[in-house]
């Protein structure tokens, strides 16, 4: 049976199967195949794509469509209403495809917008089992019959009846557009984004353009099986649904700021913590927040300085004393004389402001000072003893003489 056809046309070719399904499977096919190329040309010669009024107005119900087959091709006439079962298996299938098409993209959106990495990894793997499980179980409730059977439940064809109702909106040339050219852009974008976002977001940027493009190839392929197998359906729409939801929370996630959901994971990945903010006063050595300095000079003895920067202004820090922790007058809070006081417990463990004790004392032994290599004195070639004393006049002074005796 040609499973390309769309809209009112396979809705109708669905509900006559269903009218037909007490034939021998055999023969139904060849029955259906039948039909499919009449209600095709049918199709074919209305101006604008038939509604299921249009077909029915044109051939009937699809009871009486298939009353008519029965007896052009001889076969009895359906005593019984369409098999309970037949309608209970496209109600089954019909209900698990909303669940993996609800459900499971909730929890991926959920995980999305996580906290953190845990959170992430745990609603977007527990999001993706409910699509892939439900999905798994809609395709066994179809129990191999074909997949249209859930437009023959009341509340499939309710729905089709609604979805094809805001589809008529559409203009014609607008939907052959979305079909012929939306489409396939839609699966290489879904299928590269899909991808291309995995292996950025795991941190293996350097292959996420080949990602990219191998989720696109098989994106594309995966639209292709589904138009020949429309058992795909349960597993594409809800994954469609998880494309549709995360593009935008992505656009949206990058918008607001990346300190939040999965953005925030990647930068995890790249080592950076959520709502990690530099410190706006004080000094930072390595990441850590320096909260005192103990000076020494070359031989270990602890000295006090003053320590200020390139352009002469004070390095400070906050003062750590007992008037600063337990005073009640106004002072200025921050010094750059080093090392600062420190409030330091006395024999009894205690540091209340009653017997506050404090030190600039360093709680550390220091290291020996590295020693350092001091360069050797230039020999000078040593004095020449002479017995004979040498006359020096000095200059600017005529008349007078020195005379430097020489040292042995």
């Amino acid at each position: 049976m040609n499973s390309t056809l769309t809209g009112a046309v396979a809705i109708y070719l669905t509900q006559v199967r269903a009218e037909l399904s007490d034939l021998p499977p055999g023969e139904l096919e060849d029955v259906l195949q039948d039909v499919t190329d009449h209600l095709t040309e049918v199709a074919g010669e209305f101006d604008a794509e038939p509604t299921l009024s249009d077909l029915q107005a044109r051939l009937g119900t699809p009871r009486q469509y298939a009353d008519e087959l029965r007896t052009a091709a001889g076969y009895p006439a359906r005593t019984e209403p369409v098999s309970q079962d037949y309608l209970t298996s496209g109600w089954k299938a019909l209900r698990w495809g909303l669940i993996a098409g609800t459900v499971g993209p909730f929890f991926v959106a959920v995980s999305i917008f996580a906290w953190s990495h845990d959170e992430t990894a745990f609603f977007g793997l527990l999001g993706l089992g409910v699509l892939f499980v439900a999905a798994f179980l809609g395709v066994r409730a179809l129990r191999g019959n074909d997949p249209r059977i859930v437009l023959d439940t009341p509340r499939g064809a309710q729905w089709a009846t609604a979805v094809r109702g805001w589809i008529d909106q559409i203009p014609p040339n607008v939907r052959h557009e979305l079909v012929t050219i939306g489409q396939p852009v839609w699966w290489v974008a879904r299928g590269m984004i899909g991808a291309g976002g995995f292996f950025a977001l795991f941190g293996a940027a350097s292959v996420t353009v080949v990602g990219a493009v191998a989720g696109a190839a098989v994106s594309i392929w995966i639209g292709r099986r589904t138009q020949q197998d429309r058992r795909w359906l349960w597993y594409v729409v809800p994954l469609n649904v998880v494309a549709a939801v995360a593009i935008p929370s992505f656009l949206a996630a990058a918008y607001v700021g990346a300190s939040f959901g999965f953005l925030n994971n990647y930068n995890d990945y790249r080592g950076s913590a959520r709502g990690y903010e530099p410190p706006t006063k004080g000094v930072v050595v390595d990441g850590t927040t320096v909260s005192n300095i103990y000076p020494f000079d070359a031989q270990g003895k602890q000295v006090a300085v003053r320590l200020y920067d390139q352009d002469g202004n004070p390095i400070s820090m906050e003062l750590q004393d007992c008037a600063t922790s337990y005073g009640q007058e106004s002072r200025d809070t921050t010094s750059n004389l080093f090392p600062q006081a420190v409030v330091v417990p006395d024999e009894n463990g205690d540091t209340g402001p009653d017997n506050c004790k404090e030190s600039t004392k360093a709680p550390f032994v220091p290291p020996p000072a590295p020693a350092t290599r001091t360069a050797s004195p230039t020999p000078t070639a040593a004095p020449t003893a002479s017995s004979t004393p040498t006359s020096v006049k000095p200059s600017g002074t005529p008349g007078v003489t020195l005379t430097v005796q020489p040292t042995r």
